[in-house]
């Protein structure tokens, strides 16, 4: 799923437990977040730079920079994710994690809403070859099996393929 649709597929979720949305852009060699809320999923560029991350905190704030992502006040409430770039070609898998190991509440239920909503969905499979039981819980778009090579860094052509089971 390319991290444009990830956003609109979530941002009901982020809705109604207040969570925000934020990604990673470069402006020359300077990195900062930009907060994404509901009706702007355009401001999400298919193919973003290599290693621009996204975040969903499970608060509101008007601001938020870098580096208070990882600071230890903010840690529990935020879920790191990576990948979601899509070329005409390829995709890159997404992959979603909590920071902190005590994270509050509603960090772990906006997660859990997200993963459960996933398995809910009939257009969303789950499992892909691999050499793990984890890959058993990873989840696709079945309307892009075909259409698309999944990748697990869009970037890095030595990067294994992901494969539907």
């Amino acid at each position: 799923m390319s991290l444009k649709d990830f956003y609109q597929y979530v941002e009901d979720i982020l809705e109604k437990d207040n969570g925000t949305f934020y990604i990673e852009v470069k402006n020359k060699s300077k990195i900062s977040l930009e907060k994404i809320v509901k009706g702007e999923a355009k401001k999400i560029k298919g193919n973003r730079e290599k290693n621009l991350r996204f975040y969903i905190l499970s608060e509101q704030f008007d601001d938020v920079s870098r580096d208070d992502i990882f600071g230890d006040e903010k840690e529990p409430i935020v879920i790191d994710g990576e990948g979601g770039r899509e070329t005409a070609e390829n995709i890159e898998r997404i992959s979603l994690r909590i920071l902190a190991k005590k994270p509050t509440k509603n960090t772990t239920k906006i997660f859990n809403d997200i993963k459960n909503k996933l398995k809910k969905d009939d257009e969303i499979g789950m499992g892909v070859k691999g050499g793990s039981k984890l890959h058993d819980h990873y989840f696709y778009q079945k309307n892009l099996v075909g259409k698309k090579t999944f990748k697990t860094d869009l970037h890095n052509d030595k990067a294994p393929l992901v494969e539907v089971k």
